[in-house]
């Protein structure tokens, strides 16, 4: 029986959305107040500035969506999801509610419906290369490998040097058969990651090595 490496890792969680360039209202204080809550991690503490913020402005897209990343930080994703669909209703060219719904729907084992919103992410911004790289994990779970080898292929025209990428289009290749690719990633990953210091990623990417051995 072959023997696969541990999950793979999504590129990155969630897109939070700061303030215009406008000078702030009321609503908007309080949604920096949030915004700063959040990234200190004080997740239930920002959800409360956000509902503050929401009751001044209602129809603020990016109030909703900040408002969606705390309740994901807090593992509330129905929740989540709930506020980017609002975000969406309001500004339905939001790359970024599609892209962190798709991760909420991801978290919660609806890979279709998080491949879905990828393929909108990128539609309204080709660039997106965090999408390219959730939707290359996503593929690959949806049994597409190649798919998700074309994805991680973009990311990493983009940016040689993501370990993580290397790492899961290793595990693509894999699954496809194709041990050389698979090794050659593999490697590059571990190796990415010991420049950088992370000493758990390198542990990952050598126990992939050693399982590919073993399969």
């Amino acid at each position: 029986m072959k023997t696969f490496p541990k999950t793979i890792v999504l590129l990155t969680a969630i897109a939070a959305l700061g303030l215009t360039a406008c000078g702030e209202t009321s609503a908007e204080k309080l949604y920096q107040r949030g915004t700063e809550n959040a990234a200190e991690r004080n997740y239930k503490e920002a959800i409360a500035n956000y509902d503050e913020a929401i009751a001044e402005n209602p129809d603020e897209a990016k109030f909703y969506n900040n408002r969606a990343n705390a309740l994901f930080e807090d593992g509330k994703y129905e929740e989540a999801i709930e506020d980017y669909n609002k975000a969406l209703e309001i500004n339905p060219n939001l790359a970024e509610a599609y892209f962190n719904r798709g991760y909420a729907s991801y978290k919660l084992l609806d890979e279709k419906s998080a491949l879905e919103d990828y393929d909108k992410a990128l539609e309204i911004n080709p660039n997106y290369i965090e999408a390219y790289g959730n939707r290359g994990v996503v593929r690959s779970q949806l049994g597409d490998h190649q798919g998700a080898i074309d994805d991680y292929n973009t990311v990493l025209e983009k940016n040689p040097e993501i370990a993580f990428i290397y790492y899961n289009r290793g595990l693509a290749y894999q699954l496809m058969g194709n041990r050389q690719f698979a090794n050659a990633d593999f490697h590059k990953a571990a190796e990415i990651f010991e420049e950088e210091g992370n000493s758990l990623g390198k542990e990952q990417a050598m126990e992939a090595i050693a399982l590919l051995k073993e399969s």
